[in-house]
Protein backbone atom coordinates (compact mmCIF):
# COMPACT_ATOMS: atom_id res chain seq x y z
CA UNK A 1 0.00 0.00 0.00
CA UNK A 2 3.27 2.35 -0.19
CA UNK A 3 2.11 6.05 -1.02
CA UNK A 4 -1.06 4.75 -2.76
CA UNK A 5 -3.69 7.72 -3.05
CA UNK A 6 -7.35 6.90 -3.38
CA UNK A 7 -10.15 8.96 -5.14
CA UNK A 8 -13.76 8.08 -3.82
CA UNK A 9 -17.02 8.44 -6.25
CA UNK A 10 -19.43 6.19 -6.10
CA UNK A 11 -21.78 6.96 -8.38
CA UNK A 12 -18.75 7.14 -11.52
CA UNK A 13 -20.79 5.20 -13.71
CA UNK A 14 -23.30 8.54 -13.54
CA UNK A 15 -20.35 10.84 -15.90
CA UNK A 16 -21.72 13.93 -14.74
CA UNK A 17 -19.64 16.96 -13.98
CA UNK A 18 -18.77 15.78 -10.49
CA UNK A 19 -17.93 12.48 -11.89
CA UNK A 20 -15.36 14.46 -14.41
CA UNK A 21 -13.97 16.18 -11.27
CA UNK A 22 -12.89 12.80 -9.90
CA UNK A 23 -11.63 11.50 -13.10
CA UNK A 24 -9.31 14.62 -13.56
CA UNK A 25 -7.78 14.79 -10.12
CA UNK A 26 -7.27 10.60 -10.54
CA UNK A 27 -5.61 11.40 -14.43
CA UNK A 28 -3.68 14.07 -12.61
CA UNK A 29 -2.28 12.35 -9.87
CA UNK A 30 -1.29 9.65 -11.85
CA UNK A 31 0.22 11.95 -14.81
CA UNK A 32 2.53 13.29 -11.83
CA UNK A 33 3.45 9.84 -11.06
CA UNK A 34 1.56 8.92 -8.07
CA UNK A 35 -0.08 5.89 -7.29
CA UNK A 36 -3.46 5.99 -7.44
CA UNK A 37 -6.72 3.86 -6.52
CA UNK A 38 -10.30 5.06 -8.00
CA UNK A 39 -13.31 3.24 -6.07
CA UNK A 40 -16.31 3.21 -7.46
CA UNK A 41 -19.79 1.27 -6.70
CA UNK A 42 -19.79 -0.38 -9.72
CA UNK A 43 -17.08 -1.69 -12.38
CA UNK A 44 -15.34 0.91 -13.98
CA UNK A 45 -15.33 0.56 -17.72
CA UNK A 46 -13.07 2.47 -19.33
CA UNK A 47 -14.05 3.17 -22.58
CA UNK A 48 -17.44 4.11 -21.51
CA UNK A 49 -15.24 7.08 -19.28
CA UNK A 50 -13.58 7.84 -23.12
CA UNK A 51 -17.19 7.64 -24.75
CA UNK A 52 -19.08 10.46 -22.19
CA UNK A 53 -15.96 12.16 -21.44
CA UNK A 54 -13.71 12.37 -24.52
CA UNK A 55 -10.83 11.51 -22.62
CA UNK A 56 -9.22 8.42 -21.46
CA UNK A 57 -8.70 6.90 -17.78
CA UNK A 58 -4.91 6.87 -17.27
CA UNK A 59 -3.63 3.58 -17.42
CA UNK A 60 -1.85 3.19 -14.09
CA UNK A 61 -4.93 4.06 -12.27
CA UNK A 62 -6.19 1.09 -10.47
CA UNK A 63 -9.84 0.62 -9.90
CA UNK A 64 -11.84 -0.81 -7.42
CA UNK A 65 -15.50 -1.64 -7.33
CA UNK A 66 -17.50 -1.07 -3.75
CA UNK A 67 -20.79 -2.64 -4.53
CA UNK A 68 -24.04 -0.07 -3.18
CA UNK A 69 -27.06 -1.83 -2.05
CA UNK A 70 -28.49 1.56 -1.60
CA UNK A 71 -29.71 4.03 -4.52
CA UNK A 72 -27.94 7.85 -3.95
CA UNK A 73 -29.16 10.63 -2.28
CA UNK A 74 -31.05 8.07 0.22
CA UNK A 75 -30.62 8.36 3.64
CA UNK A 76 -29.50 4.69 4.05
CA UNK A 77 -27.08 6.18 1.38
CA UNK A 78 -25.40 8.64 3.93
CA UNK A 79 -24.55 6.06 6.32
CA UNK A 80 -23.42 3.60 3.20
CA UNK A 81 -21.13 6.47 1.94
CA UNK A 82 -19.58 6.97 5.46
CA UNK A 83 -19.01 2.70 5.68
CA UNK A 84 -17.22 2.62 2.22
CA UNK A 85 -15.33 5.65 2.43
CA UNK A 86 -13.50 4.31 5.42
CA UNK A 87 -13.33 1.36 4.10
CA UNK A 88 -11.47 3.07 0.90
CA UNK A 89 -9.27 4.93 3.40
CA UNK A 90 -7.87 1.11 4.89
CA UNK A 91 -6.60 0.71 0.94
CA UNK A 92 -4.80 3.69 0.93
CA UNK A 93 -2.39 6.15 2.52
CA UNK A 94 -4.40 9.76 1.45
CA UNK A 95 -7.76 9.66 0.53
CA UNK A 96 -9.66 11.80 -1.50
CA UNK A 97 -13.30 11.76 -1.44
CA UNK A 98 -14.79 13.62 -4.44
CA UNK A 99 -18.13 12.26 -3.63
CA UNK A 100 -19.51 12.82 -0.05
CA UNK A 101 -19.72 16.81 0.07
CA UNK A 102 -18.77 15.91 3.80
CA UNK A 103 -15.52 16.75 5.74
CA UNK A 104 -14.98 12.89 7.40
CA UNK A 105 -12.22 12.73 10.16
CA UNK A 106 -10.60 9.78 8.02
CA UNK A 107 -10.21 11.95 4.27
CA UNK A 108 -7.04 13.97 3.76
CA UNK A 109 -8.86 16.20 0.71
CA UNK A 110 -12.33 16.86 0.47
CA UNK A 111 -13.94 18.03 -2.98
CA UNK A 112 -17.27 20.40 -2.41
CA UNK A 113 -19.91 20.45 -4.73
CA UNK A 114 -22.51 21.64 -2.74
CA UNK A 115 -22.04 21.58 1.38
CA UNK A 116 -24.25 18.58 2.74
CA UNK A 117 -24.32 20.56 5.38
CA UNK A 118 -25.21 24.05 5.00
CA UNK A 119 -27.48 27.00 6.24
CA UNK A 120 -30.52 26.37 4.08
CA UNK A 121 -31.03 22.65 5.54
CA UNK A 122 -29.30 22.92 8.86
CA UNK A 123 -29.09 25.99 11.40
CA UNK A 124 -26.27 26.32 14.26
CA UNK A 125 -29.00 25.93 16.78
CA UNK A 126 -29.97 22.02 15.81
CA UNK A 127 -32.98 23.02 14.96
CA UNK A 128 -34.44 19.24 14.63
CA UNK A 129 -34.73 18.34 18.27
CA UNK A 130 -37.63 20.90 18.42
CA UNK A 131 -38.65 20.66 14.79
CA UNK A 132 -37.76 16.61 14.04
CA UNK A 133 -37.00 15.61 10.49
CA UNK A 134 -36.25 12.14 9.15
CA UNK A 135 -33.42 13.57 7.24
CA UNK A 136 -32.06 16.13 9.82
CA UNK A 137 -32.49 13.98 12.86
CA UNK A 138 -30.97 10.93 10.57
CA UNK A 139 -27.75 12.96 9.86
CA UNK A 140 -27.19 14.56 13.50
CA UNK A 141 -23.93 12.53 13.56
CA UNK A 142 -22.29 13.64 10.92
CA UNK A 143 -23.17 16.73 12.32
CA UNK A 144 -21.23 16.06 14.89
CA UNK A 145 -18.46 14.25 13.39
CA UNK A 146 -17.91 17.61 11.19
CA UNK A 147 -18.27 20.33 13.93
CA UNK A 148 -16.69 18.19 16.56
CA UNK A 149 -13.88 15.68 15.37
CA UNK A 150 -12.64 16.96 12.41
CA UNK A 151 -9.33 19.01 12.19
CA UNK A 152 -9.84 21.26 8.94
CA UNK A 153 -6.42 22.94 9.87
CA UNK A 154 -4.64 19.35 9.00
CA UNK A 155 -6.99 18.66 5.52
CA UNK A 156 -7.29 20.05 2.31
CA UNK A 157 -10.95 20.92 1.71
CA UNK A 158 -11.67 22.15 -1.85
CA UNK A 159 -14.97 23.99 -3.19
CA UNK A 160 -16.24 24.34 -6.38
CA UNK A 161 -16.55 28.10 -6.53
CA UNK A 162 -16.54 30.90 -4.21
CA UNK A 163 -20.18 31.02 -3.52
CA UNK A 164 -19.83 27.06 -1.97
CA UNK A 165 -16.79 28.18 -0.15
CA UNK A 166 -18.95 31.00 1.39
CA UNK A 167 -21.58 28.42 1.78
CA UNK A 168 -18.95 26.40 4.17
CA UNK A 169 -17.94 29.31 5.44
CA UNK A 170 -21.68 30.17 7.13
CA UNK A 171 -22.42 26.82 8.51
CA UNK A 172 -19.24 25.42 9.36
CA UNK A 173 -16.77 28.88 9.84
CA UNK A 174 -14.16 26.50 8.26
CA UNK A 175 -11.87 27.81 5.41
CA UNK A 176 -12.24 26.21 1.71
CA UNK A 177 -10.07 26.81 -1.11
CA UNK A 178 -11.81 27.12 -4.33
CA UNK A 179 -10.30 25.15 -7.42
CA UNK A 180 -12.91 25.65 -10.25
CA UNK A 181 -13.55 22.37 -12.16
CA UNK A 182 -12.26 21.45 -15.43
CA UNK A 183 -13.82 20.78 -18.42
CA UNK A 184 -12.64 18.05 -21.13
CA UNK A 185 -9.49 19.26 -22.97
CA UNK A 186 -10.92 17.86 -26.24
CA UNK A 187 -13.73 20.21 -26.04
CA UNK A 188 -11.08 22.97 -26.22
CA UNK A 189 -9.54 21.42 -29.66
CA UNK A 190 -12.63 21.17 -31.14
CA UNK A 191 -13.97 24.03 -30.74
CA UNK A 192 -11.04 25.92 -31.94
CA UNK A 193 -12.09 26.27 -35.54
CA UNK A 194 -15.72 25.88 -34.89
CA UNK A 195 -18.14 28.73 -37.23
CA UNK A 196 -21.76 28.46 -36.44
CA UNK A 197 -23.98 28.74 -38.65
CA UNK A 198 -26.91 31.47 -38.88
CA UNK A 199 -29.66 29.48 -40.16
CA UNK A 200 -29.06 26.78 -36.95
CA UNK A 201 -31.76 28.51 -34.10
CA UNK A 202 -30.34 26.00 -31.63
CA UNK A 203 -30.64 26.20 -28.13
CA UNK A 204 -29.03 23.07 -25.68
CA UNK A 205 -29.49 21.81 -22.58
CA UNK A 206 -26.65 19.36 -21.57
CA UNK A 207 -27.79 17.62 -18.19
CA UNK A 208 -28.31 14.64 -16.07
CA UNK A 209 -31.92 13.76 -16.62
CA UNK A 210 -32.77 13.75 -12.95
CA UNK A 211 -36.04 15.04 -11.58
CA UNK A 212 -33.75 17.45 -9.32
CA UNK A 213 -32.49 19.79 -12.54
CA UNK A 214 -35.40 21.58 -12.96
CA UNK A 215 -35.72 20.67 -16.88
CA UNK A 216 -39.69 21.27 -16.32
CA UNK A 217 -38.49 24.56 -16.71
CA UNK A 218 -37.12 23.99 -21.02
CA UNK A 219 -40.57 23.55 -22.63
CA UNK A 220 -42.62 26.14 -20.75
CA UNK A 221 -39.45 28.57 -21.85
CA UNK A 222 -39.84 27.33 -25.45
CA UNK A 223 -43.50 27.87 -25.57
CA UNK A 224 -42.28 31.21 -24.87
CA UNK A 225 -40.01 31.86 -27.59
CA UNK A 226 -40.15 32.28 -31.20
CA UNK A 227 -41.85 28.63 -33.67
CA UNK A 228 -38.39 28.64 -35.74
CA UNK A 229 -36.33 28.21 -32.17
CA UNK A 230 -35.36 24.61 -31.51
CA UNK A 231 -34.36 23.04 -28.12
CA UNK A 232 -32.03 19.97 -27.53
CA UNK A 233 -31.53 18.39 -24.07
CA UNK A 234 -28.98 15.97 -24.10
CA UNK A 235 -27.39 14.07 -21.29
CA UNK A 236 -27.27 10.93 -19.43
CA UNK A 237 -30.50 9.31 -18.36
CA UNK A 238 -30.76 8.77 -14.52
CA UNK A 239 -34.23 8.94 -14.15
CA UNK A 240 -36.73 7.35 -16.41
CA UNK A 241 -39.95 8.81 -14.58
CA UNK A 242 -38.01 12.30 -15.32
CA UNK A 243 -37.79 11.82 -18.77
CA UNK A 244 -41.71 10.44 -18.91
CA UNK A 245 -42.70 13.92 -17.53
CA UNK A 246 -40.76 16.17 -19.56
CA UNK A 247 -41.85 14.57 -22.40
CA UNK A 248 -45.57 14.65 -21.16
CA UNK A 249 -45.15 18.38 -20.80
CA UNK A 250 -43.69 19.20 -24.05
CA UNK A 251 -46.57 17.69 -25.26
CA UNK A 252 -49.08 19.72 -23.24
CA UNK A 253 -47.42 22.60 -23.81
CA UNK A 254 -47.38 22.10 -27.93
CA UNK A 255 -43.73 22.38 -28.28
CA UNK A 256 -43.17 18.52 -28.60
CA UNK A 257 -41.96 19.38 -32.63
CA UNK A 258 -39.59 21.94 -31.08
CA UNK A 259 -38.08 20.46 -28.11
CA UNK A 260 -35.71 17.48 -28.79
CA UNK A 261 -34.53 14.71 -26.03
CA UNK A 262 -31.46 12.70 -26.58
CA UNK A 263 -30.86 10.30 -23.40
CA UNK A 264 -27.40 8.47 -22.90
CA UNK A 265 -25.89 10.16 -26.12
CA UNK A 266 -21.92 9.91 -26.67
CA UNK A 267 -19.48 12.76 -26.53
CA UNK A 268 -19.54 13.18 -30.00
CA UNK A 269 -23.00 13.74 -30.29
CA UNK A 270 -23.11 15.93 -27.55
CA UNK A 271 -20.25 18.43 -29.40
CA UNK A 272 -21.79 18.16 -32.39
CA UNK A 273 -24.70 19.45 -31.35
CA UNK A 274 -22.93 22.34 -29.18
CA UNK A 275 -21.06 23.26 -31.94
CA UNK A 276 -24.20 24.08 -33.83
CA UNK A 277 -25.61 25.62 -31.03
CA UNK A 278 -26.00 29.33 -30.69
CA UNK A 279 -27.57 29.52 -26.94
CA UNK A 280 -26.82 27.52 -24.16
CA UNK A 281 -30.05 27.21 -21.51
CA UNK A 282 -29.36 26.07 -17.81
CA UNK A 283 -32.23 25.74 -16.03
CA UNK A 284 -30.77 25.06 -12.36
CA UNK A 285 -31.33 28.06 -9.69
CA UNK A 286 -28.88 28.41 -7.38
CA UNK A 287 -26.29 26.00 -9.29
CA UNK A 288 -23.02 26.10 -7.65
CA UNK A 289 -20.69 25.75 -10.55
CA UNK A 290 -22.46 24.43 -13.91
CA UNK A 291 -19.38 22.42 -15.69
CA UNK A 292 -22.05 21.59 -18.71
CA UNK A 293 -22.19 25.65 -18.76
CA UNK A 294 -18.53 26.10 -19.29
CA UNK A 295 -18.23 23.49 -21.86
CA UNK A 296 -20.77 25.31 -23.52
CA UNK A 297 -19.27 28.48 -24.06
CA UNK A 298 -16.24 27.31 -24.85
CA UNK A 299 -17.55 25.84 -27.93
CA UNK A 300 -19.02 29.56 -28.40
CA UNK A 301 -23.02 28.83 -27.15
CA UNK A 302 -24.22 32.25 -25.61
CA UNK A 303 -25.08 31.41 -21.74
CA UNK A 304 -28.32 31.55 -20.60
CA UNK A 305 -28.68 30.90 -17.19
CA UNK A 306 -30.04 31.59 -13.97
CA UNK A 307 -28.77 35.00 -11.92
CA UNK A 308 -28.11 33.06 -8.84
CA UNK A 309 -25.37 30.82 -7.45
CA UNK A 310 -21.42 30.13 -8.36
CA UNK A 311 -22.72 31.03 -12.05
CA UNK A 312 -22.37 34.32 -11.18
CA UNK A 313 -19.00 34.06 -11.20
CA UNK A 314 -18.04 33.39 -14.60
CA UNK A 315 -21.21 33.96 -16.93
CA UNK A 316 -21.65 37.97 -17.92
CA UNK A 317 -24.54 39.80 -16.18
CA UNK A 318 -26.43 40.12 -19.98
CA UNK A 319 -26.86 36.45 -20.10
CA UNK A 320 -28.60 36.04 -16.82
CA UNK A 321 -32.10 35.64 -16.03
CA UNK A 322 -34.31 36.03 -12.91
CA UNK A 323 -37.54 34.33 -14.45
CA UNK A 324 -38.65 31.83 -16.99
CA UNK A 325 -40.54 34.79 -19.20
CA UNK A 326 -36.87 36.85 -18.92
CA UNK A 327 -35.27 33.59 -20.32
CA UNK A 328 -37.46 33.23 -23.00
CA UNK A 329 -37.11 37.24 -23.95
CA UNK A 330 -33.11 36.98 -23.71
CA UNK A 331 -33.15 33.76 -26.26
CA UNK A 332 -35.14 35.30 -28.92
CA UNK A 333 -33.20 39.01 -28.67
CA UNK A 334 -29.81 36.88 -28.43
CA UNK A 335 -30.52 34.47 -31.56
CA UNK A 336 -32.14 37.60 -33.32
CA UNK A 337 -28.51 39.60 -32.58
CA UNK A 338 -26.46 36.45 -33.00
CA UNK A 339 -23.06 36.89 -34.39
CA UNK A 340 -19.80 34.56 -34.63
CA UNK A 341 -17.99 37.64 -33.05
CA UNK A 342 -20.18 37.35 -29.64
CA UNK A 343 -19.24 33.51 -29.99
CA UNK A 344 -15.52 33.99 -29.98
CA UNK A 345 -15.96 36.77 -26.83
CA UNK A 346 -17.36 33.71 -24.73
CA UNK A 347 -14.69 31.13 -25.51
CA UNK A 348 -12.14 33.71 -24.40
CA UNK A 349 -14.08 33.42 -21.04
CA UNK A 350 -13.31 29.53 -19.98
CA UNK A 351 -9.82 29.56 -20.78
CA UNK A 352 -9.18 29.33 -17.15
CA UNK A 353 -11.27 26.10 -16.50
CA UNK A 354 -8.88 24.22 -19.19
CA UNK A 355 -7.94 20.80 -17.82
CA UNK A 356 -4.07 22.36 -17.62
CA UNK A 357 -4.86 24.65 -15.67
CA UNK A 358 -7.12 22.50 -13.19
CA UNK A 359 -4.21 20.15 -12.86
CA UNK A 360 -1.63 22.89 -12.42
CA UNK A 361 -3.47 24.37 -9.16
CA UNK A 362 -4.24 21.37 -7.74
CA UNK A 363 -0.92 19.65 -7.33
CA UNK A 364 0.31 23.16 -6.27
CA UNK A 365 -2.41 22.62 -3.27
CA UNK A 366 -1.88 18.85 -2.86
CA UNK A 367 1.58 19.64 -2.57
CA UNK A 368 1.87 22.60 -0.28
CA UNK A 369 -0.43 20.18 1.99
CA UNK A 370 1.32 16.13 1.64
CA UNK A 371 4.19 16.25 -0.06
Amino acid sequence: MANKIGVFCPTLNVYGGGEYVAIAIANTLAENNRRVILFASNKINPQDIKTYFGEPLHPNIETLQQPTPFTPRSLADFYQTIIHSYIAKSKCNTLIDAFSNCVFPWTEVTYIHFPYLNQHTFNKTFPYLSHPRIQQAGTLPQVILEKNLVNYQKRLVLANSHYTAKEIQKYSNKPAEVLYPPFASSITTKGQNNAKKDQNNLVITVSRLDSNKQLERIPQIAAQTTPNTKFVIIGRLYNPDALNQLQTLTKKLGVAGRVHIYPNAPIEQKIELLKKAKIYLHTMVGEHFGISIVEAMALGCLPIVHDSGGMREFVPHQYRYQSIAEAASKINTEIANWTNQKAEEIKTLTERFSFANFSTQFMELYAKHYD
